[in-house]
């Protein structure tokens, strides 16, 4: 009986997992093709961008495959999260030097803060894969937003703003940066 209810259990995460691959590449590997067990899509810094995106990256521990991989994507949207907040803060501070006085107001540092906050929530999952090791289960996760997508995200937190949006957008910190 107990293997009966085993293997009715082993189907159930199986279908699980197929039905999660649609939302982003999804898997649990217990033999890891390389003498490492991150994947190659893996990147150990936390961030990455290129010309088209932004990516958070993360990794968990957990005893069940799945609760692995939903730690590690909550983390990576942190993490993503964590680098966009810096690169606005960098720009703010930026304008700061310069001369604006409207990004030190609290108003100001306050809406910055809200708009890059939802960079958590507007980010889609990329990939992610959970790994069996020594009993336990550790998943990997990717998240990504791309530039057009994340100047929208900021925008609409300055809603309501449009001198403060306009100051900050037509920076050549924001330019370089976001577009």
């Amino acid at each position: 009986m107990k293997f009966l209810n085993f293997g009715v259990l082993s189907l159930f995460v199986i279908v699980t997992f197929a039905a999660c691959a649609s939302s982003g590449s999804v898997g649990t590997d217990s033999s890891p093709s390389t003498n490492s067990i991150f994947p190659v899509w893996y990147q150990s810094t936390g961030v990455s961008s290129d010309s088209t995106s932004y990516s958070g990256y993360a990794t968990a521990i957990a005893a069940d495959s799945l609760v692995a991989i939903d730690r590690a994507q909550k983390q990576a949207r942190v993490n993503l999260e964590k680098s966009i907040a810096q690169i606005t803060e960098e720009i703010r501070s930026d304008l700061a030097d310069a001369g604006s006085t409207n990004v030190r107001n609290t108003d100001f540092i306050i809406i910055l803060r809200t708009a890059h906050a939802q960079v958590e929530s507007a980010a889609k999952l990329k990939e992610s894969i959970s790994r069996s090791t020594d009993g336990y289960y550790r998943g990997f996760a990717s998240v990504e937003i791309s530039r057009p997508e994340l100047r929208e995200v900021l925008e609409k937190g300055f809603a309501g703003h449009p001198r403060y949006w306009g100051e900050f957008s037509s920076s050549d910190g924001f330019s370089n940066a976001f577009e």
